[in-house]
């Protein structure tokens, strides 16, 4: 297939999800010609040959436990959790963006204008990421890319499928992770995009891994196999099947819980005046 040979873009953030978690998984799509607003509702994927949606994996991984440490952060943060979590979300999604834009050839600042673009915080694990870029010069074969098979019942976006000189024999597939750490559901995750694009895709991954940002690394391996950096690392996916097999069982379990998944799509009008409809 072709689209595994280009670079889409494919994210699109909703400025309502800043104020009203009614919109967290929706996307706008603004038709001016129209006059209206469309909210699109991020947690399915639309197949156009069968015309039939279905389920993203982060979608389905909600029913997998994520463990008694991050139970117990949840508990800890009280009734402030949902906020804390929507900022984590919020500095996740602002550091896929400015990735997908440097590998477009866009210059990131830290400031502008005497304006921040990032706080120190996100702007170190962009630094992160540079070195990582600078060291292992990663040549991307798609970027954001938007799959979804009827046949495996679920889609996602996969962050970056590259090659890299150092591994001239594999093709990888990396997932850009801000959070304070990585659990064994984004190693799921990652396996169940490994299947979906190995399903679909003449140049097979091969290898794949979430590239953490916020890791406790002082620098290089001495070993020189393992792929990391200071601050950063490769947390490796070494068991795809074992994962993917874990990924069934949660698929299996979303689906006894959801039997007519539908999504959400709201059409709004984007203006009013006392002269009525024009």
């Amino acid at each position: 297939m072709g689209q595994g040979n280009t670079l889409c873009n494919i994210r699109t953030i909703s400025i309502y999800s800043l104020v009203n978690p009614f919109y967290d998984d929706m996307k706008i799509i603004h038709k001016e010609k129209l006059k209206q607003i469309t909210f699109l509702d991020e947690r399915f994927y639309f197949d156009k040959k069968t015309e039939s949606y279905h389920p993203s994996a982060t979608t389905i991984l909600d029913v997998y436990p994520r463990g008694y440490g991050y139970i117990q952060w949840l508990k800890d943060l009280g009734s402030n959790a949902d906020e804390v979590m929507k900022r984590a979300g919020d500095k996740g999604t602002k550091i896929h963006e400015a990735i997908e834009d440097f590998f477009k050839g866009k210059e990131l600042k830290w400031t502008e204008k005497e304006k921040e673009n990032y706080t120190l915080d996100e702007w170190m694990m962009l630094l992160r990421f540079f070195d990582f870029y600078e060291t292992y010069k990663p040549n991307p074969l798609a970027l954001e890319i938007s799959l979804v098979s009827p046949k495996l019942g679920f889609g996602g976006t996969l962050d970056l499928v590259c090659t890299l000189p150092a591994y001239p024999k594999d093709i990888w597939y990396i997932d850009w992770k801000s959070g304070g750490g990585i659990y064994k559901s984004h190693k799921i995750q990652g396996a169940s995009y490994w299947e979906l694009w190995n399903s679909q895709e003449e140049q097979k991954i091969t290898r794949a891994g979430c590239l953490h940002l916020r890791a406790a690394t002082r620098g290089p391996d001495k070993t020189g196999k393992k792929i990391q950096g200071k601050g950063w690392k490769i947390d490796e996916i070494e068991d795809q099947k074992a994962c993917y097999r874990l990924f069934g069982h949660a698929q299996a379990i979303w689906k006894e819980e959801n039997p007519n998944p539908k999504p959400k799509n709201i059409v709004y009008p984007d203006r009013i005046s006392m002269k009525g409809k024009k």
